[in-house]
């Protein structure tokens, strides 16, 4: 930091303050000041480091607002009757009332417009469109919605746009020197200023991938993820990095989600087994016991989410098989009557019962497993620099 201007530097430390104490909006005020002032200072030029830190305050910002709402922004709408009633801990109670206020208003004046139009009857639909049209109607619903996503957007953003600095960095930097992994554990520190960009950038796709997994983009979360731990293969020595479990057990967490893709769970599946892998490695060189211990409880959880896993895959299988029975039997019920079509119909429909439930119970599992976030031993979140 000493690189930047006093007027930077002190914008910086009363950023880093705020977000130590988590007021993550005062940090991301600071964070948003210190890079216009560079780019005043810069001829409009921007500062991947400042830029990083402001995008992880917003980001965190709007972490922690989805996490009193009780889900993530664009579900909020289906669970606000609930949120009351589902809240885990009643101290974000004043918290919920602060941020939720002006979304409710808008909605409930919304719905008595609705109500009104509908008592008056079509006659005046068309003036009620043009009040909308002229702002009575319609900038409360779009605030709400801004408001909902502005923080997930303006941290991907700005993420994004540091990821692309760093990119174009590294183009101008050597590293035929180097071999990988590059550092021999997760502390080790360097001067080379290819490993500390690599590094930032590593960092960069894993907060993107967070993004995307808390807005629950899953497609887009897995291939940041996989950026990421691209990244951190080369960075990182996989006898002893936690970086190298926590980048296999996200990957995997997003991957389970990708429902588009019929192989998904079977690619979580394979992620979660190098994450358990990479914490079994790690645990052979631990020499502190009580961080041997948590280890060892890790691996357990993680061998139960890896197990249930294995058994959605073979369910997954059962319904394809079922599938194509459906079709054989389809097919003879043309000639054999309605009966063996009441089976097929059946059978699909326990199929649907059966393999229904558990995406909903895992999606559940997901948010309460990522919402608290701490840092267990590269499993969960790490803290980045």
């Amino acid at each position: 930091m000493s690189l930047y201007s006093e007027e930077i530097s002190k914008l910086v430390a009363e950023g880093s303050r705020a977000y130590s104490a988590k007021e993550f909006d005062l940090a991301s005020e600071r964070y948003a000041q210190a890079c216009e002032q560079y780019a005043e200072e810069h001829e409009g030029g921007d500062d991947s480091d400042l830029l990083f830190l402001y995008g992880k305050a917003v980001f965190q910002s709007a972490v922690s607002k989805s996490e009193v709402f009780g889900a993530a922004p664009e579900r909020k709408n289906e669970e606000e009757n609930g949120d009351e009633e589902e809240g885990e801990n009643q101290e974000d109670d004043d918290k919920f009332q602060f941020y939720d206020a002006e979304p409710v208003e808008g909605e409930v004046a919304k719905e008595e417009d609705e109500d009104e139009e509908d008592e008056e009857g079509p006659q005046l639909a068309e003036e009620e469109e043009e009040e909308e049209d002229n702002g009575k109607g319609k900038p409360p619903k779009e605030e709400e919605a801004e408001e909902e996503q502005t923080d997930f957007e303006v941290a991907w953003e700005i993420i994004d746009l540091t990821r692309t600095l760093l990119e174009k960095k590294l183009t101008t930097l050597s590293h035929d020197e180097l071999t990988p992994p590059y550092l021999q554990t997760d502390k080790e520190e360097t001067n080379n200023e290819y490993i500390i960009t690599l590094t930032k950038l590593s960092q960069s796709y894993d907060i993107l991938g967070e993004i995307s997994l808390e807005t629950e983009n899953f497609p887009q979360a897995s291939i940041d993820f996989q950026k990421c731990l691209d990244l951190r293969l080369k960075l990182y020595n996989p006898e002893n990095s936690k970086f190298l479990s926590e980048s296999h057990y996200k990957l995997s967490l997003a991957l389970e989600f990708c429902v588009n893709d019929p192989q998904s769970k079977q690619k979580a599946a394979t992620q979660l087994k190098l994450a358990i892998e990479s914490v079994e490695r790690r645990n052979k060189h631990e020499t502190d016991e009580n961080v041997k211990k948590e280890n060892a409880e890790i691996i357990q959880d993680l061998q139960v989410k890896y197990e249930e896993l294995n058994k959605e895959t073979s369910d997954d299988l059962t319904k394809e098989q079922m599938d194509v029975i459906e079709g054989i039997l389809g097919h003879e019920a043309g000639s054999s009557g309605n009966a063996s079509s009441s089976i097929v119909n059946n059978l699909t429909s326990m199929v649907k019962k059966k393999t229904a439930q558990p995406v909903n119970d895992l999606s559940s599992m997901v948010k309460k497993r990522k919402a608290p976030k701490p840092d267990v031993n590269g499993v969960k979140k790490s803290k980045s620099e």
